[in-house]
């Protein structure tokens, strides 16, 4: 039939034996070609639209004819015809080679996704998937393809088995299969290297991260850092998204930094954005600073700053326990009023952080990550600029050992992965910073080694760098080794 023999006539069967039979057949007229003269499109078992069609744009081979009819009904079945039938109807066979047809198309009703039921984590947020439910959100394949992926970007859940679709007469329902994870994170380091004494000094930091644990998908950081002695920060801010079931929410943080003798400064930020999915949000944020110069260093002033900033980013992570960060671009843009005590100016500042995990094959990938911030016055005082250095930025140096109103790092590593739980990586760092005292722009390196191993707690990041300054020689005293733990809860 395929090969166009449409008036086939089987003749007689004969048979042979218990396994050979031989049947006589009549071929009688070949045809090649298929002309659809009309289209009747069905709704409910009725007729409610017919169509005449040109034969010259309708004329098809015999052996086309089944591909054009599957690919006409998958187009109704994505348009949200889900029950759709395409076939051929009232066929005319003419003395030619050409057979001709009516199209009849059954849509039947439309589908839209009317409920979306969560299955085993029953107190999960569903603003998280709420566009998917709307009474616009056209049913088919690709939008539950969708819906599946965009699970699969949220972190404190994981889809146990695949979705299913429950079609009642007026109503389309999708059931996710989901499962809490937990998501806390606590976060160590411990840098060892020698000081100007030639005598052993450590720094560190604790991070930690609660996200989720109210089942609203909120997240709540909280940071200690002690470098050297010298400083220590606390910062601490919290994230509240889809605020009355609405993509908007609400975010403040605090940061308190003490310089040893020199200034103590404390930032509150407190503003809104909008987050359209979880991977990706966009804000606006209130800013208040104020420092307190303790010390008599003449570049250190009181002040007090008020702003607005900006804010965008996009998160993409993974499922790899061991390497998850895949994709994070940060930005943020502010225009601030610094108040001195004898004068008032407006303050420009920038931060931008680019980090991609490039997977080169199986084993091997290529980390790196772009940090950027600026600080524009015409008067900058020390007890408000930058600090970096060491984990985060260019390692091979204490942490926020330098101090600046500009820089840029770019931290890289060349991964190769042992197995699922261990991997070796290099550390090539460069940074560019303008020097306040000569306010010039100054360079950086750094170059070492490093290991991660995933274990039961967490991820143990073991790694030893060299730093130094363009013009300086290598040394090797100067040799900064990190240990860093990052524990799942």
């Amino acid at each position: 039939m395929k090969k166009g023999f449409l008036g086939l006539v089987a003749l007689k069967n004969k048979r042979i034996n218990d396994t050979l039979h031989t049947l006589q057949m009549v071929l009688n007229r070949k045809y090649t070609h298929i002309a659809i003269v009309k289209e009747h499109t069905l709704i409910n078992k009725k007729i409610v639209k017919t169509v005449m069609l040109s034969r010259k744009r309708n004329l098809f081979t015999i052996q086309s004819i089944e591909t054009y009819l599957s690919q006409h009904n998958a187009t109704l079945i994505q348009n949200g015809y889900p029950f759709a039938e395409t076939k051929l109807s009232d066929l005319i066979l003419k003395d030619s080679d050409t057979i001709e047809a009516s199209l009849l198309v059954s849509r039947k009703t439309k589908r839209y996704i009317n409920r979306i039921i969560v299955k085993g984590y029953q107190k999960f947020p569903k603003r998280l998937i709420s566009d998917f439910s709307s009474p616009k959100q056209v049913y088919n394949s690709k939008t539950i393809a969708t819906l599946e992926q965009s699970l699969k970007s949220i972190p404190f859940i994981k889809q146990t088995k695949e979705a299913e679709v429950l079609f009642k007469k007026d109503s389309t329902s999708v059931f996710l299969y989901l499962e809490k994870i937990k998501t806390n994170t606590a976060e160590g380091l411990i840098g060892f290297n020698n000081s100007t004494n030639d005598q052993l000094e450590l720094n560190g930091f604790v991070n930690l991260k609660l996200q989720n644990n109210l089942d609203r998908g909120e997240t709540f950081l909280l940071a200690y850092r002690n470098d050297n002695g010298d400083q220590t920060q606390f910062s601490t801010s919290i994230d509240l998204p889809y605020l009355w079931k609405t993509a908007i929410g609400l975010n403040s943080s605090l940061r308190i930094q003490r310089r040893d003798s020199t200034y103590q400064r404390t930032s509150l930020n407190a503003g809104l954005f909008y987050k359209p999915n979880w991977n990706s949000s966009i804000g606006l944020n209130y800013n208040n600073e104020n420092s307190t110069a303790t010390g008599d260093n003449i570049d250190t002033e009181d002040f007090i700053k008020n702003g607005i900033e900006v804010q965008a980013e996009l998160i993409k992570i993974t499922a790899d326990r061991l390497m998850p960060e895949n994709l994070v671009i940060r930005t943020r843009l502010g225009i601030n009023n610094r108040e001195l005590e004898n004068e008032n100016e407006k303050q420009f500042n920038f931060h931008a952080t680019f980090l991609k995990l490039w997977h080169l094959n199986k084993r091997s990938m290529f980390f790196n990550k772009l940090t950027s911030y600026y600080l524009q016055s015409n008067n900058i005082k020390f007890n408000e600029l930058y600090q970096f250095g060491g984990l985060g930025s260019i390692r091979g140096f204490n942490q926020n050992s330098i101090d600046s109103s500009f820089y840029t790092t770019l931290a890289t590593e060349y991964r190769y992965r042992l197995n699922n739980q261990i991997y070796l990586h290099s550390i090539l760092d460069i940074a560019v910073f303008e020097n306040f005292n000569t306010k010039k722009l100054d360079k950086l390196y750094s170059y070492g080694a490093g290991i991660a191993i995933l274990t039961q707690a967490g991820i143990l990041n073991l790694s030893i760098a060299n730093g130094r300054f363009e013009d300086a020689k290598v040394d090797l005293s100067s040799t900064v080794a990190h240990i860093n733990l990052l524990i799942n809860f």
